[in-house]
């Protein structure tokens, strides 16, 4: 496993596409604030556009997982993404922004971790945590590959520059390496046949009436709302606690390496600690980050206790996550499940760059922390629950 070659395609293919489609926003936001001379809220509102019609498109992404094509799905979206974000320096209107935006986001669930974990559950499971550990050690690099390369080719030559470089690293990297590496020999048996040709409806319906799927759906709405709030916001609320710029681009794009370094943990744990234990976990580390963060300018330590548990927890959740609802609510049609259970998280992660504009615009970015640290406490409660409901 640890040697397969596709697999590690699928890891830097998720690296680069995660760096060029996901994390541009963040690490572009403040330059394209002094350029185009919009708000930091409208400009925020594009990337909420983006993840919200990413949720709304993650259940078809699904389908076409569970129906054995992953392979195409992953590489056009790859393809389409990468076209996309190459036309932000042409455009020259707030709604042109937002309409890239929007069209990026119908490729966001086509290719990043989501449907990624879904192939990958759908080939290996249940032993499908290694291979998804492996994608997401190399892939916890992404924001450490956007933030600095982003920040010094926009310096040296412009922000238009940067954009461009990272379309075509998704274009001529990313896109080839989905192609490759999810190149398995599925081998669909007549059981598996019958099960991805299941009417949605009677998938959803069952699912909706479970309460064990609200619990998670809400726990993971919770995580992906913190961790958005905190790192579409990144580099502006790193400064508002009194940290450097210097620091703070350096905090962002080592939240990646942390990420990594929690992933990395569990490879000598995960097969003695069960992953729910482990996922309340991360719910737990989210929260103490958010205290650490609010504190971070006044020590270096500080700093780094909060890159370690929001990017650990991060990293952490990311594997645990779909393995977590793969026991709890089955592994059947696991396609359409995890999409309906990720349409939760995603419009977490969705909400949260507005969310925090928001209460920034009243509160300031303290407030911020207080609803950051708040939601982990709600996740962990309901992740608590969903263990509860299905203990025999």
């Amino acid at each position: 496993m640890w040697t397969n070659p596709k697999v590690w395609s699928l890891a830097v293919a998720e690296t680069v596409a995660w760096a060029g489609i996901f994390y541009l926003f963040p690490a572009m936001l403040v330059r394209w604030e002094n350029h185009f001379g919009w708000s930091r809220v409208d400009l925020v509102v594009g990337f909420t556009a983006a993840l919200v019609v990413s949720a709304s498109t993650a259940v078809f992404a699904g389908r076409l997982i569970d129906r054995g094509h992953g392979r195409v799905l992953m590489t056009t979206s790859a393809v389409a993404g990468a076209l996309l974000v190459g036309l932000l320096p042409l455009i020259e209107a707030l709604w042109q922004f937002y309409l890239i935006w929007l069209l990026v986001g119908v490729t966001m669930s086509g290719c990043l971790y989501e449907p990624c974990f879904a192939f990958l559950t759908r080939i290996f499971y249940p032993d499908a945590k290694r291979p998804i550990i492996m994608v997401t050690l190399v892939a916890g690099f992404a924001g450490t590959l956007c933030f600095p390369l982003s920040h010094y080719v926009a310096d040296a030559l412009s922000w238009q520059a940067s954009t461009w470089l990272f379309s075509l690293l998704v274009l001529v990297i990313a896109a080839p390496l989905f192609w490759y590496g999810a190149s398995f020999d599925l081998g669909v048996t007549d059981s598996e046949d019958a099960r991805v040709k299941t009417p949605f409806s009677a998938i959803i319906t069952p699912l909706l009436k479970n309460p064990v799927f609200w619990c998670l759906a809400i726990a993971f709405w919770a995580f992906s709302l913190n961790h958005s709030m905190i790192i579409s916001h990144i580099l502006p609320l790193l400064e508002s606690r009194g940290v450097s710029p210097t620091h703070a681009v350096i905090a962002a794009s080592t939240i990646g390496v942390a990420q990594v370094l929690g992933r990395l943990v569990l490879i000598p744990v995960e097969q003695r600690v069960s992953m729910l234990v482990i996922c309340m976990c991360a719910f737990m580390g989210l929260s103490v980050a958010s205290v650490n963060l609010a504190w971070a300018g006044t020590g270096v330590l500080i700093l780094i206790l909060f890159v370690i548990c929001q990017g650990g927890s991060v990293g952490i959740s990311s594997i645990a996550k779909p393995t977590v609802t793969a026991d709890l609510l089955g592994q059947a049609n696991f396609g359409a499940i995890s999409a309906v259970v990720s349409m939760a998280y995603v419009l977490g992660f969705a909400s949260g760059p507005t969310l925090s504009g928001y209460i920034w615009s009243i509160a300031g970015y303290s407030g911020v922390l207080k609803a950051t640290f708040s939601l982990g406490l709600i996740g962990l409660s309901c992740l608590v629950a969903a263990g509860r409901l299905t203990r025999p």
